[in-house]
């Protein structure tokens, strides 16, 4: 999908942009409008948290919608918040994983490390490397993670740093 999108908008890096944040944050796209769920958002404060001027978030939303496989794509996105500080502030484990994005397998490995160790999972947020900073997956358990895991981790395949708190 990445590819489709950067080959729609390779003349107008800042609508990438956008459309990047779109993803990263669920903003769909529905009848020349952007969305948080069901919430209107205004394009010049679109634009203002992206960094572009207004009028590239609008001309961006119509290349989107002009577009058919784009506009079904961005009409069904739908945003998901992470609780990732607030499991920090309720007492909960935070495990950050930073890892290869085209390793197989990763996911499973971690979370059969901690169905192992009994420790059960509320949350989990797989960020795409395409659309985010970096490859990253958390998981936000019921309990804290011991630190004795952390050798364990950094044995799975494609793991590269650990971060747990």
């Amino acid at each position: 999908m990445w590819g489709k999108i950067v080959e729609k908008f390779e003349r107008y890096p800042s609508q990438i942009a956008v459309a990047k944040e779109f993803l990263r944050l669920g903003i769909s796209i529905r009848n020349g409008k952007a969305y948080c769920d069901n919430i209107e958002l205004v394009p010049a404060k679109i634009a203002e948290a992206v960094g572009v001027d207004r009028k590239v978030v609008i001309s961006a939303i119509q290349n989107i919608e002009s577009d058919k496989e784009l506009k079904q794509v961005f009409s069904s996105l739908k945003p998901v918040a992470n609780i990732t500080e607030v499991a920090r502030i309720m007492g909960c484990g935070v495990l950050e994983v930073y890892a290869e994005s085209q390793k197989v397998g990763i996911v499973a490995a971690i979370t059969g490390i901690l169905a192992r160790e009994n420790i059960s999972i509320r949350y989990i947020l797989g960020e795409d490397p395409e659309i985010s900073v970096e490859s990253k997956l958390t998981v936000v358990t019921d309990s804290k993670i011991p630190g004795r895991l952390v050798d364990e981790f950094l044995k799975v395949d494609g793991v590269e740093k650990i971060v747990i708190s």
